[in-house]
């Protein structure tokens, strides 16, 4: 597991993500946030008002996709949330953002 890692955008930009420790993101602060399993697939990429609320799905990514790891990214602004949400699942197809 690394502390860091980088995800490339379809727009070409890269946005790295924190490793949240234990599985709990520790902020109340607004972000980004990914599920990655034991390969390094993002499984599913969010967006949250509050990072707490990252953990929402991980049930179902962990028992239904193997999700290992949550990784998180500080993002306050509404507005650069979404374009990095889209920017992200457009790149990488997480397959539990295909059903939503």
């Amino acid at each position: 597991m690394k502390p860091y890692i980088e995800l490339k955008g379809a727009s070409g930009a890269v946005y790295r993500y924190k490793l949240a420790e234990n599985g709990d993101p520790n902020t109340t602060i607004a972000g980004n946030y990914v599920y990655v399993d034991a390969k390094g697939t993002v499984v599913y990429a969010g967006e949250a008002n509050n990072l707490i609320d990252s953990k929402a799905r991980w049930s179902e990514a962990y028992a239904r996709h193997g999700a290992t790891w949550l990784y998180t990214r500080l993002n306050v602004s509404g507005a650069s949330r979404a374009d990095e949400y889209s920017d992200i699942v457009i790149a990488l197809t997480p397959v539990m953002n295909q059903a939503d």
